[in-house]
């Protein structure tokens, strides 16, 4: 197998259920400098790289581009520079072949980024600024029906349920494959223990049964959910920045049954103090 930048040429091995990986935005330049940049990037994406308006909005899509292919090479033992990707009619990325069943998605905000990875599981991630501010919770409630605004208002921080709600209905949707395309109403996230829940899906009942949402709180200022289709657990977290990454990218996962997980640079445990019921 040819040898990666980053991966050291080690054989493939399983993912486990979820592995979610998170990079702070300042750190993107410094991901990029170890890990050759643009230059992992496709044509197409490096066009779009440049059409992007903003420093902020360049900055945010290159390092997702990057925080995806290490995610993934530190997964498989693949060369970063070797992944490409497919736009599925709803416009989520997908990886172009089958890879095992191998799976991602990709969220940023301003000041995160986060990468969610499985095998043979489908999976979503939302990273979000909190707390919204009045103008963004206003738009957002918009798109809820009525009985998930009366739950937002006998919250006891009715913006917190909000934000919450909105976070984890993104990651679900996602995880569908769906997107915000049909909506985000008839939508319930039942708690099931600290920082995890159930999907109430009345659209699609069947479907939802079969998900499990982890809320993590990455830092004061963010948001993040994983939704995972037969998830068992929480994510596996690996921290993501400078010398950290390049040591979790060119180092094998422990197995879940050989020791602790590696402490994430932040904190991102399971919020037990949820608004949303």
């Amino acid at each position: 197998m040819r040898r990666g930048p980053l991966t050291g040429g080690r054989a493939p091995r399983e993912a486990t259920v979820a592995d979610l990986w998170t990079l702070p935005e300042h750190r993107v330049a410094e991901l990029a400098d170890r890990s050759g940049g643009s230059a992992l990037l496709t044509p197409q994406e490096r066009r779009r790289h440049r059409r992007l308006r903003t420093s902020g909005a360049r900055r945010r899509f290159l390092g997702g581009r990057l925080l995806c292919r290490l995610a993934l090479s530190s997964v498989t033992g693949l060369p970063p520079d070797g992944w490409r990707f497919d736009r599925t009619r709803y416009g989520r990325p997908e990886l172009a072949g089958d890879h095992g069943g191998l799976r991602f998605n990709l969220s940023h905000t301003d000041g995160l980024i986060a990468c969610v990875v499985t095998r043979g599981r489908s999976c979503g991630v939302d990273v979000e600024r909190v707390p919204l501010d009045r103008a963004t919770a206003g738009a957002l409630r918009d798109h809820f029906d009525a009985a998930q605004r009366a739950a937002f208002d006998a919250a006891p921080d009715p913006v917190a349920a909000l934000g919450e709600q909105w976070v984890m209905t993104e990651a679900y949707l996602k995880g569908l494959g769906t997107g915000l395309a049909y909506g985000v109403r008839q939508l319930r996230f039942e708690p099931r223990g600290p920082g995890w829940f159930a999907v109430a899906d009345g659209r699609r009942p069947a479907a939802g049964r079969r998900w499990r949402i982890d809320l993590l709180r990455p830092g004061p200022g963010h948001l993040l959910a994983v939704a995972v289709e037969g998830g068992t657990g929480p994510p596996r977290r690996h921290p993501a920045a400078g010398q950290a990454l390049a040591d979790a990218v060119t180092t094998p996962h422990p197995d879940p049954q050989s020791g602790p997980h590696p402490a994430p640079p932040h904190d991102l445990s399971p919020d037990p103090l949820s608004t949303v019921t």
